[in-house]
């Protein structure tokens, strides 16, 4: 009977769209997994990440809805049209990642798991790789922002040239970010580069025997990225 007949296509259909679905939940739970590992964003990790299975999810079901009907895909374009998304996106990396989700759905979607896994394959070892380069960048040297604050008086006497001379010994790279004067008072502020962990520390240490009086600090720009 074609009712029958219709109804066994449906139920197919609805067997293969759930598979995919729960394919593209497994594979995003990975993504999860792989984004709280190696992700640098400041944020929470693991509230941003919790809704990857759901996009995912969800993206396949929308492909597998449209992808046989011209009229429901323009259909879901004039929606997504008139939609606001008001998501804070913190940082490229967490939109990298979104993409990525939505990759997966799209490609489930379509019933073409074998690329999904190829794809999962491929941005893992992407993702891999930069952590691992990107260690050992950070392990071999230290990107600061160096600040120091005090009597401007002693120190266009005498500090500035202490200062610039000990930065010039020890950094190998040095870009002066700003340089204030107001009520006596200066701040200078630099980035600079230096060779290690044992370096920063020899730095602070002769900066502190050179400029008694001042205030020094600095900040890890690793640590902002």
């Amino acid at each position: 009977m074609p009712w029958l007949d219709s109804l066994g296509a449906e139920a197919t259909l609805v067997a293969r769209a759930a598979l995919n679905m729960a394919i593209g939940g497994a594979i995003a739970l990975y993504v999860r997994g792989l984004y709280r590992r190696f992700g640098s964003s400041i944020g929470n990790r693991d509230s941003f990440a919790a809704v990857f299975p759901m996009l995912t999810a969800v993206t396949v079901l929308i492909i597998f809805v449209v992808k046989s009907s011209l009229a429901l895909s323009l259909g879901l374009v004039g929606a997504l049209s008139i939609v606001r998304f008001r998501a804070a996106i913190k940082s490229p990396e967490e939109l990298v990642y979104l993409f990525f989700c939505i990759g997966i759905g799209v490609a489930l979607g379509a019933e073409h798991r074998l690329l999904a896994l190829v794809a999962v394959v491929v941005v893992s070892a992407f993702i891999v790789s930069r952590h691992w380069l990107s260690g050992r960048r950070r392990a071999g040297s230290q990107n600061l922002m160096l600040t120091v604050s005090g009597n401007a008086a002693s120190f266009f006497e005498r500090e500035e040239g202490e200062l610039l001379e000990v930065l010039k010994r020890r950094a190998s790279g040095l870009t002066i970010q700003r340089f204030d004067l107001e009520d006596g008072q200066v701040q200078f502020r630099a980035s600079l580069s230096l060779r290690g962990l044992e370096e920063t520390t020899r730095l602070m240490a002769e900066l502190q025997s050179k400029l008694p009086g001042y205030q020094i600090s600095y900040m890890n720009l690793e640590s902002l990225a």
